[in-house]
């Protein structure tokens, strides 16, 4: 890169991984902006903040050395809200026009997209790898598969270095856990500060992969400056934990109890029952997670037990 000083654009800059990892390259001497349809909650000093639609991002590619795509949905029930379009729009459409303006207006970029777990659908082994068979179940999945698919073509046509990371269920604190959909995981452990008994679909009788948000803005960073074009790396913590044994900490934590809870007939549907990733793509070129999930959960309990009203 010939750029004057090292410049990131984080698209969905302002969310709850946004933000983490603006501060992240901020604090590695980054020049760093911003880039979300929403304005910020609150403002970082040395951040630039743009508010815009990314399906109509272009020239503000330029100069920059990585560019973060962070944007898109985050939970499969745009259907059942009578909004199917939505996942198009912001993971299909929008991705589309990110890599149509770093196509014409940034092509040597690095562009690491941000995809999702759900992709794999109903998985027929764990640990899951890159090489295995995605079958999405809902839209949210199908339409972030598709996204990879733009992203691949676009490496291999125009020679643009993009690669992909797989987040799966990533927890911590900054989120602020009022959306069950979007963050259950985050959504419970608040739950539990407030005094709320956990409600556990199937007694937590399942598999799950959580992984602590510094290990995830580690990851994304990693991916930015190692990632290989056109490849895809999983983000996770690849240990087999049942989901009970995690409530069991957050109970133990809290004080409140387990119970069980039928899952609703659309969450059958659409949910991936067990999920364990093979991260060892992404641990060859240099990242590991270094927070277990018992030192995860304990820490996002302090966080919401400081911000309880």
């Amino acid at each position: 890169m010939n750029f004057k000083s090292k410049s990131v654009l984080i698209i969905g800059g302002n969310g709850f991984i946004g933000t983490h990892l603006c501060a992240k390259y901020l604090d590695n001497g980054f020049n760093v902006t911003s880039f979300d349809i929403k304005k910020p909650t609150s403002k970082i000093v040395g951040i630039k903040y743009k508010t815009k639609d990314l399906v109509d991002i272009k020239t503000e590619v330029k100069n920059f050395d990585i560019i973060i795509d962070l944007a898109g949905t985050t939970d499969n029930y745009a259907v059942e809200d009578n909004d199917a379009l939505r996942d198009i729009k912001a993971n299909c459409t929008g991705t589309l026009s990110l890599l149509e303006a770093c196509r014409k207006y940034n092509p040597k970029a690095k562009i690491v997209y941000a995809s999702t777990f759900f992709v794999c659908g109903a998985v027929n082994k764990i640990p899951v790898d890159e090489k295995d068979l995605c079958e999405p179940l809902g839209l949210y999945g199908a339409t972030k598969l598709c996204a990879e698919n733009f992203c691949k073509i676009y490496s291999n046509i125009y020679d643009m270095d993009i690669s992909i990371i797989r987040f799966c269920n990533v927890y911590g604190p900054g989120e602020p856990g009022k959306n069950k959909k979007k963050a259950a995981f985050n959504y419970m452990i608040r739950n539990a500060v407030q005094g709320k008994n956990l409600q556990v679909y199937n007694m937590g009788d399942f598999f799950r992969d959580y992984i602590y948000i510094d290990d995830i803005i580690n990851a994304c960073v990693t991916v930015g400056k190692r990632g290989k074009p056109g490849e895809i790396y999983f983000a996770g913590n690849s240990k087999f934990i049942k989901f009970i044994d995690l409530m069991k900490i957050i109970s133990k934590e809290t004080g409140v109890k387990i119970k069980n809870k039928i899952p609703p007939e659309f969450h059958k549907r659409v949910g991936i029952v067990n999920f364990i990733c093979d991260n060892s793509k992404l641990t060859k070129i240099g990242w590991k997670p270094k927070v277990s999930v018992e030192q995860g959960i304990k820490w996002t309990i302090k966080y919401y037990k400081r911000g309880r009203k």
